[in-house]
């Protein structure tokens, strides 16, 4: 997964951010959201900030 793939536009979070917030403590979609705001502003990128956050948390079991 490249870490400079935006996930969220509203926000400029990217794969890299998701993946830090999950270093820093982020266990779960909406630990994530509150950490980086992704997701939470126009919605359109929800589905894909779930697909990644998802992914990113089995790889860090």
């Amino acid at each position: 997964m490249n870490k400079d793939e935006k996930v969220c536009y509203c926000f400029n979070v990217t794969v890299g951010d998701i993946e830090k917030a999950i270093n820093e403590g982020a266990d779960s979609l909406g630990a994530v959201q509150q950490a980086t705001k992704a997701g939470s502003g126009c919605g359109r990128c929800s589905a894909n900030v779930e697909k990644v956050t998802t992914e990113l948390l089995k790889e860090n079991k």
